[in-house]
């Protein structure tokens, strides 16, 4: 089986048109079903499980490699998933076309590509533009659900999404001002956590919420 690449540079001209297209809702899920996203979603092992779990919720896995997106199809496919769908995004350029304003409940963030090398940490995904985007496609009272394994990278989420200029965004730190989730709320976990776990390594987790209505469950 073709390996596919880990990294692919975001910033390279073939990435930087905006190719993403709106996800269409499977038929059969009532039109006002929850909708969670995982972005750059990779393997999305927890996305499958997520869905799998969840019958009547629509969850979306959105990733910047195509072939692993297919190959992300096909399995749903044979699992029976019809409430799981797959899409292309480049989430610094065109994740604004893939959802309506307000028709989000939750995404989430789950250890992206730290990006080690001084060089190209400008590739990183976290940006001020990125957080307005997804709030705006947040419901109200939806969250936005990162986690790292890297502190720098967590650091750097954090310092962004709670940087004073974006205050009149509306989102609240479920552990308050600068402060780390302890534990996972979910009943799953994407395989880089799986294998962070077992190496009983920190993972560096934050929750925000849309502050204007009260905050989904975690469950």
């Amino acid at each position: 089986m073709r390996k596919i690449r880990q990294h692919v540079n975001p910033l390279s001209a073939h990435f930087m048109r905006t190719r993403a297209q709106p996800v269409a809702r499977p038929p059969g899920l009532a039109p006002d079903c929850p909708v969670e996203v995982e972005l750059g979603c990779a393997d999305a092992e927890f996305s499958f499980a997520r869905a799998a779990a969840r019958p009547n919720m629509l969850m979306v896995g959105l990733d910047i490699r195509e072939p692993c997106l297919a190959r992300n199809r096909v399995r749903a496919a044979e699992e029976g998933l019809a409430n799981l769908a797959f899409g292309y995004v480049n989430l610094n350029v065109d994740i604004d076309q893939v959802f309506a304003p307000a028709s989000v409940d939750r995404f989430h963030l789950l250890f992206p590509d730290p990006w080690v090398k001084k060089s190209h940490q400008k590739r990183r995904v976290i940006e001020p533009a990125l957080v307005e985007t997804l709030v705006a496609q947040l419901r109200p009272g939806g969250e936005l659900h990162a986690a790292s394994d890297v502190f720098d990278v967590a650091l750097e989420i954090m310092a962004t999404v709670e940087d004073p200029a974006l205050e009149h965004l509306g989102l609240a730190n479920l552990s308050g001002p600068w402060g780390f989730w302890r534990g996972n709320p979910f009943a799953e976990a994407s395989r880089r956590e799986q294998t962070t776990l077992r190496r009983e390594q920190r993972v560096w987790r934050m929750r925000y919420v849309r502050s204007d209505m009260p905050a989904a469950t975690g469950s």
